[in-house]
């Protein structure tokens, strides 16, 4: 296969996005030692997310932070392997004490978030997209409560009801279905897009200036990339799938610089 890449792939409000990774680790960047919580992400045992994995590990360990890694077996396609994800959090959640952080395992931590989840009071904390509002499921957090045990087990139920619908579409309709009750069960907190950001996505900009604690990668780009193209000669490299590289390249030039060249 032969591919054009776009020479223009940045646009002006894509670039205002970009963060800078920190090079330096300063001292309020850093885990604090003593807070309980677990860190925790799963991926397929592929190239593309065994890579993802490592960076993501990299990003956390210079920071302190200890993430317990979990390989799966792929589930057939991307969509089921994405709804995965509330059968892999309810037996995690079975497993590990106290408060918990789910990660998407495309992503790298800027600075530690676990002073600022350890304030909240809820059961379950997420991100929603400050375009249209939906919730992202890149980032959780979750107490160690009986609603937030049943929450994952109402989720996981449903995501195997509806196999074709995205995971974090499920759970969104969980949570709303429950909030317009005369007596919510859930106890849910707003995460600021600093805990979701992805590195190029315009409706960042909206936010108020803010720190970025963890920003996510969009590793399901290169996913979708390779099958709308495969066993075609010829394609033209999407200007999002571009940017990804280029910012994937970025970072790993200040995670791996004292790596030997291979």
């Amino acid at each position: 296969m032969f591919k054009l890449r776009r020479r223009h792939a940045w646009r002006a409000r894509n670039l205002q996005v970009i963060v800078p990774f920190p090079e330096v680790i300063e001292a309020d960047q850093r885990a604090e030692p003593d807070l309980p919580m677990t860190v925790v992400a799963y991926h397929t045992d592929d190239e593309l997310y065994r890579n993802e994995a490592k960076r993501m590990c990299a990003s956390a360990l210079r920071l302190g932070i200890k993430v317990k890694t979990t390989v799966v077996q792929s589930q057939g396609d991307w969509v089921r392997n994405t709804s995965f994800k509330s059968d892999y959090l309810l037996h995690e959640r079975r497993l590990v004490k106290g408060p918990m952080l789910y990660v998407d395992v495309d992503a790298v931590f800027h600075r530690s978030p676990l002073a600022y989840l350890a304030q909240l009071d809820c059961d379950i904390a997420a991100h929603y997209d400050l375009g249209d509002g939906h919730l992202i499921s890149a980032t959780l957090f979750f107490q160690d409560t009986p609603a937030v045990h049943e929450l994952l087990a109402q989720w996981h139920q449903q995501c195997l009801a509806r196999p074709d619908v995205w995971d974090q579409k499920v759970l969104q309709d969980i949570l709303e279905e429950d909030q317009q009750s005369s007596q919510p069960h859930y106890r849910i907190a707003r995460l600021p897009v600093g805990f979701c950001w992805v590195f190029d996505r315009e409706n960042n900009l909206k936010a108020a200036k803010q720190p970025v604690y963890i920003e996510q990668l969009q590793a399901g780009r290169m996913v979708i990339d390779k099958d709308c193209w495969r066993d075609k000669w010829f394609s033209v490299r999407k200007s999002k799938v571009q940017r990804r590289l280029d910012r994937v390249q970025e970072i790993e030039k200040v995670l791996f610089a004292d790596a030997p060249p291979i």
